[in-house]
């Protein structure tokens, strides 16, 4: 499964923070992780191709069946089962057993069910996103894979993924999102930011919300939920997919003790003190500092944000830490450690 997300997507052990004019401001090598993890890098991969990857690894379990077009309209429990009610474009059906775990995406019908609220607050700006194979090291010879960067009036971000980059502005004031997708407005814009009318947008092209919320429980009796079900947070820092596939480890973790009769349902509630915790002090601060950092109007608190990441970036031991943090190992230990 790791060989699969590797061969699909673009190692990526570099990443920056950068100003729109003055280019590099700090440059983080996460190679200095090595002692840590065996896997010290960014692995530049899409959803889609993650879900590939997934599909072939349960197709080899016996014991898993996948089910393509049924959708979730609710789910109950009693004492001793939980059900997921799911509809098809022909009957509504009910599947029943002991647990179940919801990670059914932002508008999760699970959380609706067991009446958990996301607490927290959505951006007023959007953001605005372009695929494109037109090569940006071209127009950026010292663009790292991974760039933030920073301008009070068009910040951006910029992935490079196996077979293009992805590029995501802030939005316009004013600017509806059907004409922000439009081809004549992507391409003046990629053409405006990278100096070239070479830039075109042959790719997708989405506009979306920014939200930074999380839910007020994670688990109720035999349903628990996970991923963006439970937490959605801003993009700045790839941690949305990441977190949740983290959630989804540790709740396998705690269901395979109760499975075996080595745990009793009150791991559940580990699950949620451990996960919630994760996306409360490790997430969210984190998406806020990036965040802060290519948004930021303020001319005086620009200057500042810049000065402070120059001088983490520049101190080995400073550095050693942020990359522990924004590479989430930090949190992710500091969190398993909780009874």
């Amino acid at each position: 499964m790791v060989d699969k997300v590797l061969d699909d997507g673009r190692v990526t052990p570099i990443w920056q923070f950068r100003d729109r004019k003055e280019g590099v401001i700090a440059e983080f090598d996460l190679s200095a992780l090595k002692d840590e993890t065996k896997y010290p890098y960014r692995v530049q991969c899409e959803q889609m191709e993650l879900n590939r990857a997934l599909y072939a690894a349960l197709g080899d379990m016996p014991n898993v069946e996948i089910l393509f077009g049924h959708e979730a309209v609710s789910a109950l429990q009693d004492a001793d089962t939980a059900t997921v009610v799911a509809k098809t474009a022909e009957v509504e059906q009910k599947f029943t057993g002991r647990y179940v775990f919801g990670a059914d995406g932002a508008r999760s019908v699970i959380r609706r069910a067991l009446g958990v609220k996301l607490d927290g607050f959505t951006y007023d700006e959007k953001v605005v996103q372009y695929g494109t194979t037109f090569d940006v090291s071209a127009a950026m010879p010292d663009i790292a894979g991974v760039s933030y960067i920073s301008d009070p009036d068009e910040w951006c971000v910029i992935l490079h993924l196996p077979d293009y980059w992805r590029v995501t502005f802030s939005s316009r004031d004013g600017e509806p999102d059907d004409v922000a997708v439009r081809d004549d407005i992507a391409e003046a814009r990629m053409a405006a930011f990278f100096g070239t009318s070479g830039a075109t947008v042959a790719l997708h092209r989405n506009v979306w919300s920014i939200h930074q919320r999380v839910g007020d429980n994670f688990r109720e009796g035999r349903i628990a939920i996970g991923g963006d079900a439970a937490h959605i947070n801003s993009p700045m820092g790839g941690m949305g997919m990441n977190s949740g596939v983290h959630d989804a480890v540790n709740y396998a973790e705690k269901m395979g003790r109760i499975w075996r009769g080595e745990g009793e349902d009150e791991l559940l509630d580990q699950y949620t003190r451990q996960r919630r915790h994760v996306a409360l002090e490790d997430v969210r601060l984190q998406t806020f500092r990036n965040t802060k950092f290519i948004a930021e109007k303020d001319p005086e608190a620009r200057r500042a944000s810049q000065i402070e990441m120059r001088t983490i970036a520049d101190d080995p031991k400073a550095a050693y830490g942020f990359m522990m943090g924004s590479s989430m190992l930090a949190g992710l230990r500091a969190a398993n450690a909780l009874d």
